[in-house]
């Protein structure tokens, strides 16, 4: 009887405790810290990264092949529209005009001409001033006074038939003769033509034995896109091929120069798809070189390609960098950003983000209480995060989150 007894006092000790209750769980105070959410002007921008291309790149090569007399410039120097970069030896091609002028000047003499007329019609007016035409004319003319002459005396009686026929056939014949001096004279002057296209063409090889850096027609329009610059606007040569007394050909092409134009930068870069309608012309773009650690070079949307790279799914952009003091090189890799928009967001610290089974949320305090709230992450930087669905000025819990439930009650630490 006894162990039961003791058995009985026993019990009761040794029984489990109750589970403690919801009231009890939602009145512990969990001391936490909060940070403000705070309203933020945020830049929109699509990331790119591609290579720097002159604005413009020209490989030159002579017209005529030869041995190089003489090389002006050298890698790095700066050269201006027309200037002479290269000789060769002109002795050739000096031959070669001394012998077409002389044939040509022969023919105008035939023609009584000092310069070739632009057309047949200018011509015409002056055929008779050849020396050929001009006395066959005046055979003719003599023969036709003959004729009339003889005309007369067999009308008078004293005249026979034989010299008439004579006559007549001398006025042919003359006739002809001036058709064919005419003839002849056109066909001086189409020789004429010849031989000066022969000149023309001797000239211009003679020529070509300088190679001068281009000058194009657009040059006064680059200046004016390229705007004031540390130097003036002007080739580089960045590249020289030849060394006097070597020799160059025509055909195939021997390259002696490349020059390039890098004032201003052309960016080539590849979009995505998905940016398409993001990207305009004339957007900031604000790129960034290993060569300038920390330095920002601006740049604008020059071009949009009409198409997309069915392989790549992106499309080419080129982007315009000015470049006047030299300081980025043509050739170089960059990275860069397209500034596409800016929106008003609100944005926390990093670390009041709290995700689960892929839902993310925040706790915001109101008064003496926590709320769970969702959110829609976006951008995202070291030291913030952009959010959806807290409005600026909210109190996020940053630290403490780990024992928060919705509602739960908190003390700001």
């Amino acid at each position: 009887m006894v162990p039961l007894l003791l058995l009985a006092l026993l019990f009761p000790a040794c029984a489990p405790k109750p589970p403690a209750t919801t009231a009890d769980a939602a009145a512990k105070v969990v001391p936490v810290t909060v940070a403000e959410a705070k309203a933020m002007k945020l830049r929109r921008t699509v990331p790119v990264s591609g290579t720097l291309y002159p604005y413009e790149d020209v490989m030159l090569a002579p017209k005529v092949g030869g041995r190089v007399l003489r090389a002006y410039h050298d890698v790095g120097a700066r050269v201006r529209p027309g200037e002479l970069l290269m000789e060769l030896d002109p002795t050739e091609f000096r031959l070669a005009v001394d012998q077409a002028r002389p044939a040509f000047e022969g023919e105008l003499r035939k023609l009584k001409l000092a310069a070739l007329p632009a057309s047949d019609a200018e011509f015409e007016p002056l055929i008779a001033k050849v020396d050929a035409v001009a006395e066959a004319k005046a055979n003719a003319d003599f023969a036709d006074s003959e004729l009339k002459r003889v005309e007369k005396e067999v009308a008078g009686g004293v005249g026979s038939r034989q010299a008439l026929d004579s006559a007549i056939n001398r006025v042919a014949v003359a006739r002809t003769r001036v058709l064919v001096a005419e003839t002849e004279a056109r066909v001086t002057l189409a020789n004429a033509r010849r031989l000066k296209a022969a000149l023309e063409d001797a000239e211009r090889k003679l020529a070509d034995t300088k190679l001068c850096a281009p000058n194009p027609p657009e040059w006064n329009d680059w200046v004016q896109q390229l705007g004031t610059t540390a130097t003036p606007l002007s080739y580089a040569v960045a590249q020289r091929m030849v060394t006097p007394g070597s020799s160059v050909e025509s055909m195939p092409l021997t390259n002696c120069f490349r020059l390039v134009i890098d004032h201003a930068l052309k960016f080539g870069v590849a979009v995505p798809e998905k940016h398409a309608p993001d990207v305009l012309v004339n957007q900031q773009v604000e790129l960034s070189v290993l060569a300038h650690p920390g330095h920002l070079f601006n740049g604008f949307v020059a071009r949009i390609s009409p198409t997309i790279d069915p392989t790549s799914r992106t499309f080419g952009v080129v982007i315009g960098v000015r470049n006047g003091d030299g300081r980025l090189k043509a050739g170089g890799f960059a990275t860069g950003e397209v500034v596409v928009g800016s929106d008003a967001v609100t944005t926390v610290p990093p670390e009041a983000l709290v995700s689960f089974a892929g839902v993310n949320k925040v706790f915001v305090v109101e008064g003496d209480k926590a709320r769970a709230v969702e959110v829609t992450v976006g951008t995202r930087d070291k030291a913030w995060l952009e959010v959806a669905g807290v409005p600026a000025g909210a109190k996020v819990v940053t630290s403490g989150q780990s024992q928060l439930v919705d509602g739960a009650p908190v003390r700001i630490k």
